[in-house]
């Protein structure tokens, strides 16, 4: 063990309790507030863990998105001259359907810039009538009109929308937290030609480049300075097997999102018309208003200072999370896991954020440590080791699976080429397999092959 490293673990023994972390298919990785020091962002969380039957871990993830959505490209740790790092955060919570409530705890952590984006909206619309009144006005009365065209300011992105169309929202917008109820849905659209490029584009946006150029045929080029956005997401596991391959999780996209797993409910439930009366009574109750106010207020570029301790505390940090990185043959982590160190520092700027303060302090680095080593890092070797150990043979045979549970348990092979771009040789390799496993059945329909599910395969 070299001296910076056996610098650290003394640091760490002395500074941080430890968890025991649970690993494996089945196992919970769950996270205890207990660790964190007092801070607006620790009350954030445990007041909505209090009002609401979503997971904390869930609660923690979406306040962090909804928090790094409201910040925006203001704010940032000035490294290099050639190196900022913006506090934007993509999230993904990872859970069953339905029973997990991540649908819930998106909508909670989203609330802030909900009613925020309601108002801007709504001012942005007032407006642009008074602008429209403005040009009619100046036809009328043979004058050019003298008040620039409204742009409007996001704090919600569309879900629906195109590269190009998101391009021009983000060449002008200074905020915003992109939101997903199904991220399965936003894998999707990549698939369809006019947003080919999707993945790529984002992957090249997440560091907030100083300067991006879009290009399209139809249109002319869309310069983007420092395009900035934040992502809140929900899938199940199968989505994300679905649409993820090997390219996917070397190349980078995957690993720029922060995965929050949860498998099974553990908190007693809430029935709906007990919510309301909920909400303000909890003990946990904050303001958060305030705190999201604060932040969609801030439109000056502010450098976030760091104290000395906190500055150190972050470098022996840094040393030993390089040195795991230089000692793991798990190539798939690798990208994961640098990237959680840059995430580990936005988490620290996010938590003093939301004390409304630009000053990064000690405890807002252990608070960010703590956070990555017993919530995210785990999840990261959970979801690769564990949610999506497959080769590439199952995961195709669980494509097709799907497929057809999709269809409602029978499809004919043209649709099933056409649904999982499975080329046909292979296609029929795996259909094969899978009816000699009686999973799956062929019948005839109007002198068609069609496969259909067994009823094994419906369980």
């Amino acid at each position: 063990m070299n001296a910076n490293n056996e610098t650290y673990q003394k640091a760490m023994a002395k500074e941080f309790k430890k968890l025991p972390l649970q690993y494996g298919n089945e196992a919970e990785i769950r996270f205890d507030l207990d660790l964190l020091h007092s801070s607006n962002f620790k009350r954030m969380v445990e007041y909505l863990d209090s009002i609401s039957c979503s997971p904390l871990e869930y609660l923690l993830g979406g306040t962090f998105a909804a928090l790094s959505g409201a910040t925006g490209k203001f704010v940032f740790f000035d490294i290099t001259k050639s190196i900022r790092i913006y506090l934007n955060v993509w999230v993904i919570l990872i859970g069953k359907s339905t029973i997990m409530k991540k649908t819930t705890a998106i909508n909670y952590c989203k609330e802030d810039l909900q009613r925020i984006e309601n108002l801007s909206y709504t001012n942005y619309r007032r407006a642009l009538e008074g602008y429209e009144k403005e040009i009619i006005d100046a036809k009328e009365n043979h004058r050019k009109a003298e008040i620039p065209k409204p742009v409007r300011n996001y704090h919600l992105f569309p879900q629906d929308s195109t590269i190009e169309s998101l391009s021009d929202i983000l060449s002008t917008s200074k905020r915003g937290l992109l939101v997903h109820s199904e991220f399965g849905s936003f894998l999707n659209q990549f698939n369809k030609s006019y947003n080919s490029d999707g993945k790529q584009f984002f992957t090249n946006v997440y560091d907030v480049p100083e300067w991006y150029e879009v290009s399209r045929i139809t249109k002319g080029n869309t310069i983007l300075q420092r395009p900035y956005l934040s992502i809140l997401a929900a899938s199940t596991i199968d989505w994300v097997k679905e649409f993820s391959s090997e390219i996917d999780l070397r190349s980078g996209f995957f690993a720029r999102f922060l995965y929050f797993i949860r498998n099974t409910p553990d908190k007693e439930y809430i029935p709906l018309l007990k919510l309301k009366e909920l909400t303000k009574q909890s003990e946990h109750y904050i303001d958060t208003r305030s705190i999201f106010d604060f932040l969609t207020s801030i439109d000056a570029e502010t450098n976030l200072d760091i104290t000395k301790e906190a500055e150190e505390l972050f470098t022996q940090y840094d040393i030993k999370s390089y040195q795991e990185l230089l000692a793991s043959d798990n190539e798939n982590e690798l990208s994961f896991k640098a990237r959680l160190l840059v995430n580990t520092l936005k988490f620290a700027g996010l938590i003093a954020l939301s004390d409304q303060s630009f000053i990064v302090t000690k405890e807002n680095i252990e608070d960010a440590i703590n956070i990555s080593e017993h919530l995210c890092k785990p999840n990261i070797e959970k979801l690769l080791n564990s949610e999506l150990k497959q080769d590439e043979f199952s995961r195709k045979q669980d494509a097709i699976l799907r497929s057809l549970k999709n269809k409602g348990g029978q499809i004919s092979r043209s649709d099933m080429l056409n649904n999982t771009k499975i080329k046909a040789k292979e296609l029929d390799e795996l259909l094969s397999n899978l009816t000699q496993k009686e999973l799956i059945e062929t019948i005839q329909v109007n002198k068609a092959l069609n496969y259909k599910l067994k009823a094994k395969s419906l369980r």
